[in-house]
């Protein structure tokens, strides 16, 4: 039944697909989807974060007006499917819960959920929070042995958006959050779907999605790569912070971009031959298996509660999951979008 406020929710996880199934869906006859073409707007209408107001996420990245929230969807019209997509939704312990509440126990609801093997959703989680000046420690193994002071709001980033975010290990545990999503809405109203299988055959897993949303596979029948990210230069913060300072400055954003284009690729380009990088995505090999070892039993836990054997992400030698399909040209991350100027401290050269 056409609705004016969601009806499905693509909850999850960060880095493991979400944008590039949002774009998927995007242009469905008989999908809506909070859309702006605008830098500014892009991430807060595709994102709005509007039910995790319990992970620390500041205002100025996130819907936390109700009013504002049900603007999203005065468009929707006659739309079979109108859906929102926040992929922080599965690390909130409160986001069930709200969704439940304000969807009215709807029985047509649709929680779609996208995973990957913990170890490397925490290390890309990581780089991203880099990428955006979320996050200042560079080296993952201290970024992890920061995570007992930070569940006190100890180290963490002054100016970091996402500052209940930044526990890698808990977060990491999708088994306690697929759980609380089975709990909340019963298993027949929640799927999830691997970015491997995304990855190595988009087309089935999209008509599986179809399928479970009751639209038409034909009109979603492809996916792109998005929002991927490349290694970060040794001063990587310090160019966040010039960038997002040339953007607050009175010049247009689309000439603040000119000014610093060209050069800016000029400058990665040199850095990243001349030094090690801030970050390229890799684990150490050892903290790998390390952390493989740990999250064994998490692994199982979370086959078990799905159906699907997942004994080969207990690889130690797995290779990195590639970052599954999106579209080249997303534009900025909710990081760029609004940002205050970001003030970088130098034990986040690592």
């Amino acid at each position: 039944m056409p609705s004016c406020q969601p009806n499905f929710f693509i909850v999850g996880a960060p880095k493991c697909g979400t944008t590039a199934l949002y774009h998927a869906l995007l242009a469905h006859p008989e999908v809506f989807l909070p859309h702006s073409e605008r830098p500014q707007d892009y991430w807060l209408q595709k994102e709005p974060m509007f039910f995790s107001d319990d992970l620390g996420i500041e205002d100025w990245i996130r819907v936390s007006r109700e009013e504002d929230y049900r603007a999203l969807f005065a468009e929707a019209r006659d739309k079979r499917r109108v859906g929102e997509v926040s992929a922080l939704y599965l690390l909130s312990p409160n986001a069930p819960r709200r969704i439940q509440d304000f969807s009215g126990d709807d029985p047509d609801l649709r929680i779609i959920i996208l995973l990957r093997p913990p170890v490397d959703w925490m290390r890309s989680w990581h780089h991203d929070c880099l990428r955006y000046a979320h996050e200042t420690i560079a080296d993952f193994r201290e970024a992890l042995a920061a995570e007992p002071l930070r569940q006190f709001g100890q180290k963490l980033p002054r100016h970091c958006g996402f500052k209940g975010c930044l526990n890698y290990r808990q977060a990491a545990h999708f088994s306690v959050a697929v759980e609380r999503y089975f709990r909340v809405f019963g298993r027949e109203r929640v799927r999830v779907f691997l970015m491997e299988d995304l990855n190595a055959d988009p087309g089935r897993v999209l008509g599986e999605i179809a399928a479970f949303l009751d639209i038409s596979p034909e009109a979603v029948s492809s996916i792109e790569r998005q929002n991927d990210s490349a290694k970060l230069t040794r001063t990587h913060l310090w160019e966040f912070r010039l960038k997002r300072k040339l953007q607050s400055l009175s010049l247009t954003e689309r000439w603040a971009g000119r000014l610093i284009q060209s050069p800016g690729r000029w400058y990665r380009s040199a850095m990243l031959k001349l030094l090690p990088p801030l970050s390229d995505k890799d684990i150490d090999p050892a903290l790998r298996e390390a952390l493989v070892e740990e999250f064994r039993p998490e692994v199982e836990r979370l086959g078990a509660l799905i159906g699907r054997d997942l004994s080969h992400w207990n690889e130690p030698s797995l290779s990195r999951t590639a970052a599954p399909h999106h579209l080249p040209n997303a534009p900025a991350s909710p990081a760029t979008a609004q940002a205050p100027a970001l003030a970088v401290s130098s034990n986040g050269a690592n």
